[in-house]
């Protein structure tokens, strides 16, 4: 009898050695996928506390631009395109506006998404209330700039 219960002593060590390998096995894995959770939960929430490096563009659709020149200063939409080009604007177009009497700058929204014409107002100091919506299906733009004779304040920007 004592050789059958050192047989079963054995072969219960031998499940409690082989019970261990499995949990450190199980162990291993949990720890591995936390880790893994860990930095994917990372990555996800440190790009939330930077800084925007291109805060004039706020939309990630690259807006489309008209210039046009309403106070008939020579020249005036060339360097509003530099201008908005270098914040990131697609100036696809410029011009002269139907008239040259336009004493406040103004932004037309073209397609129906306000949020276009106020980055662009936002981006070189055009009030909110000087964007107004004027839609257009023949137009491949977003918005339309006409540069009034306040242009000096807005390019000081």
């Amino acid at each position: 009898m004592n050789n059958i219960d050192n047989q079963e002593v054995f072969n219960t060590s031998k499940k409690t050695r082989q019970q261990q390998k499995f949990l450190a096995v199980i162990n291993l894995l949990l720890a591995a996928v936390s880790v893994t959770l860990l930095i994917v939960i990372i990555t996800k929430i440190l790009p939330l506390f930077e800084k925007e490096e291109q805060p004039e563009n706020k939309t990630s659709h690259i807006i489309q631009v008209e210039v046009l020149n309403g106070c008939g200063t020579a020249g005036l939409a060339d360097k509003f395109t530099d201008l908005l080009r270098s914040k990131k604007f697609d100036v696809v177009k410029t011009g002269n506006f139907a008239s040259f009497d336009i004493d406040n700058s103004f932004v037309i929204d073209r397609v129906g998404n306000k949020e276009f014409a106020y980055s662009l107002a936002d981006s070189i100091g055009i009030p909110k209330s000087n964007v107004i919506q004027q839609f257009n299906r023949n137009y491949y733009l977003d918005v339309t700039l006409v540069i009034g004779k306040d242009f000096n304040n807005l390019l000081n920007q």
